[in-house]
């Protein structure tokens, strides 16, 4: 089914070749060079329908039918390819990626040729181009955009899930110009949100200092700016900026008497920020960089340190880098330069000089190097990374087949590795480890398949365990989860359970009411002292609920029971111990308008009202629980009041002076949040609401620490999750994750993933039934990456489950 038409220029080039071996050399002494196949994926191509592809725009290449493809021509090492599109099928857009690059003494499989017959534009904003020069490239395609321009848009549209990946091709006269949200993989609708900033101010350049201690006399430069740096100093800064696209060059001009200093990154081109990143590395004693080589029998190979470089002859056993390096300075011996056909590996050749020479560097070499590759299967979204050793490769939705960058040495040992995992789809790989031989290897496999649940307890079926499960688990120190159910338990008012490492469930305390707590909604909290703590909505000597402790044994002490009148009441989240040792939280209702308070609780049971909801344009009915930020503040929401009555975002003081940061608007905005924020690792706030949004149904939402709030995700769409009632959580992939009480492709709630640019998938649909219905609550994530959860229904009986998703 594939059709070719041969390029002479191989045949005649091998013509030359003989020739020239005639004319005075025999030939024998020079192997021929080692070729090289190109060839990738394509993906969606029609039934019956052709499509044409060309490397360097000379071999073409018919293909019928979706699958993997080589072109007949072959490449030598070193060599450039580029892979397009000469022909697309009638009624289809192919567009190709990851189809340029560089030969690297391997096969090329990685190129994903993606055919669709929907396509849509690629563009976003433009802000501070105030000269001309600036042009953007994507892929082959490039855009010239005028200067004074706010806005582009790239003529060609692309494929409906074809990857893109915009970058500047040239930087405007005499600017600097930076993009966001470049890449990515085509939504069924415009991209508009490639962002372009641009700046014509020129930019510092300074970094730390170490191991400078009292001495004096160090003097740096850079050209002719010049910096005499103080004595302990550990960090400098020129006084004179680099223009953006300047070559900079920072020097030792003179070292302190008696000491060596070593510059690290400290050459470049100035790129459209601050240079932060150069250092200094200042000591008395000095050290040799060298280790063992073996397998050297031919002429060529050049080792590098920085700009530290040797030349090894054919033979050597062992080297020493011409250059000591002071106690402290870091390494990194890396080969610049190959010897004649033979391939050279590195080993524990990075580090940081400590009090004796490195002796320990292993260079291997070997005839030649092989490529490590094999198949792909299930890959339907982008997102996954494969890695042997420091080599990486993003491969690309719907690739089939895939061949890691750089070649192995023969006798060197190889382990492909997933590094990160595709939205919603969990990455396996086999037979990814061995030791290269004289071949290729081509038999590695890596089988994705969707993310699944697992449900490891059914409350419907725990007799006085308890049912109707809120909040999230708490991993206490001992690595036993814990949480609450609002209902059940021996006197029918709610428990607080335990899951053991073995997957077993205990109930480790029933509430009686009465005096006792009753219903606790919220999540569990471990204290500086071991002991968990919460609130529960009810009970207590007012019923209106109370602050409780228990111990991992299960013996409980209500330290508090909320009161009447302007004290707190009903607290339906969770509290929070604060940098100063004592326990906050929120209640939905009391307080001098009966609209909620935030409260504090000492350890010894001594409460205070910090702040009563409902004056004027502040909020009200909180549901959820506080945070503390990174500068010391409560943050919190309200699921009511503010400027439009949709809810607020306030922060306060531990002695309670509350600051309305944000009024949510309802409408397309985020609306009646019922959950708590979380500070990501951005240091922004998000968090989620139960309404608002463009379908109604709830939203994802961000506040930046210059309190501009955005909406991310907009929930509600076909199958996907709706009306959120809890917190997000931040995985430690960095991605967000939450439950929704509604939505998913069954309505009875869902799993989602957001990034922080705000790409949001589902992962899990409930079914509502064993697997369980309507999260209420939030997710947690326990140390080997699983993420634990419960439902409030669903279950054998109704009374909700206990779940978890790899």
């Amino acid at each position: 089914m594939v059709s070719r038409k041969p390029v002479l220029r191989h045949g005649l080039l091998a013509l030359l070749l003989s020739v020239g071996a005639g004319c005075g050399s025999s030939g024998s002494d020079s192997p021929a060079p080692q070729s090289y196949h190109v060839g990738g994926t394509v993906a969606g191509l029609a039934a019956g329908a052709q499509l044409t592809v060309m490397v360097n725009g000379q071999d073409s290449l018919v293909i019928a039918q979706s699958g993997t493809f080589n072109f007949g021509a072959m490449l030598t090492n070193g060599d450039r390819y580029d892979v397009t599109v000469n022909a697309s099928p009638a009624g289809q857009t192919c567009s190709v990626a990851g189809g340029s690059g560089t030969v690297q003494a391997a096969n090329v499989a990685n190129i994903v040729v993606t055919c669709s017959d929907q396509t849509f534009t690629l563009g976003g904003p433009v802000a501070g181009l105030n000269a001309a020069g600036l042009v953007l490239k994507n892929g082959s395609e490039t855009l010239a955009v005028s200067a004074g321009a706010t806005g582009f848009v790239f003529p060609q549209p692309l494929a409906y899930t074809s990857s893109f990946a915009v970058a500047i091709a040239t930087q405007p006269q005499g600017a600097a110009c930076t993009l966001q949200n470049a890449a990515g993989v085509m939504p069924a609708h415009a991209v508009t949100n490639v962002a372009v900033s641009c700046s014509d101010q020129p930019f510092s350049l300074g970094g730390t200092v170490s191991g400078l201690g009292s001495a004096s006399g160090l003097t740096l430069a850079n050209g002719s700016d010049t910096l005499a740096v103080a004595a302990r100093s550990t960090a400098f800064m020129f006084a004179q900026r680099v223009s953006f696209g300047s070559v900079y060059q920072v020097t030792i001009q003179s070292a302190p008497a008696g000491m060596q200093c070593l510059v690290t990154n400290g050459s470049g081109v100035m790129p459209a920020g601050a240079v932060t990143n150069v250092g200094i590395v200042c000591a008395v004693n000095t050290y040799s960089v060298g280790g063992r080589i073996a397998g050297l029998l031919a002429q060529g190979l050049v080792l590098a340190n920085g700009t530290d470089t040797l030349a090894v002859p054919p033979r050597t056993g062992s080297f020493t880098m011409p250059t000591q390096l002071p106690a402290g300075a870091p390494y990194n011996i890396l080969v610049q330069t190959q010897p004649q056909g033979r391939t050279c590996s590195v080993n524990d050749g990075s580090g940081t000089i400590g009090s004796a020479p490195v002796t320990n560097v292993q260079i291997t070499c070997a005839v030649s190097g092989y490529t490590v590759g094999g198949s792909v299967s299930g890959l339907s979204a982008a997102g996954l990374v494969l890695v042997n050793g420091s080599d990486s490769l993003s491969v690309l939705a719907n690739a089939l087949i895939f061949s890691m960058p750089q070649a192995v040495a023969t006798g060197a040992s190889y382990d492909v590795a997933v590094q990160a995992h595709p939205i919603a789809l969990s990455c396996q790989v086999t037979n990814g480890s061995g030791i290269m031989a004289n071949t290729d290897v081509s038999d590695v496999s890596v089988a994705c398949n969707p993310a699944s649940e697992s449900v490891l307890f059914d409350f419907s079926a725990a007799g006085s365990g308890g049912f109707t499960p809120y909040g999230k688990l708490l991993q206490a120190w001992s690595s036993v989860l814990y949480g609450v159910t609002a209902f059940g338990g021996a006197q029918g008012f709610g428990s607080l359970y335990a899951v053991l490492p073995d997957g077993s469930v205990s109930t480790l305390h029933s509430f009686a009411g009465g005096t006792d707590g009753a219903s606790p909604y919220g999540s569990l909290i471990q204290g500086a002292d071991g002991s968990l703590y919460g609130v529960a909505a009810a009970g207590g000597a007012n019923g209106n609920g109370v602050v409780y402790r228990i111990n991992t044994s299960g013996a409980e002490t209500v330290l508090y029971s909320f009161g009447v009148g302007s004290d707190a009441q009903k607290p339906y989240g969770s509290l929070l111990q604060g940098s100063d040792g004592n326990f906050y939280g929120m209640s939905l209702a009391g307080g001098t308008n009966n609209l909620g308070t935030v409260f504090v609780v000492t350890p010894g049971g001594t409460e205070t009202v910090l702040h009563s909801f409902g004056a004027a344009t502040d909020g009200s009915s909180p549901w959820g629980a506080l945070i503390q930020g990174n500068d010391g503040n409560l943050y919190g929401l309200t699921s009511q009041g503010g400027t439009r009555g949709s809810g607020v975002i306030f922060r306060m003081t531990l002695q309670g002076t509350e600051t309305v940061l944000y009024s949510f608007a309802g409408g397309t905005d985020a609306a009646n949040p019922r959950g708590s924020l979380i500070q990501a690792s951005d240091g922004n706030f998000y968090g989620l609401s139960a309404a608002g949004g463009a379908r109604g149904q709830g939203a994802v939402f961000e506040l930046t620490a210059g309190g501009t709030e955005s909406v991310l995700v907009s929930f509600g769409a076909a199958g996907d999750g709706a009306n959120p009632y809890g917190d997000l959580l931040q995985g430690s992939d960095g991605n967000l994750y939450a439950l929704t009480l509604n939505g998913g492709a069954n309505g009875c709630g869902a799993l989602v993933q957001i990034s922080l640019a705000g790409t949001e998938s589902v992962l899990y649909s409930f079914a509502g039934g064993s697997d369980g219905a309507s999260p209420y609550g939030s997710l947690s994530e326990t140390p080997d990456g699983t993420l634990w959860g419960v439902t409030s229904a669903g279950g054998s009986g109704g009374g909700g489950t206990l779940f978890y998703l790899n």
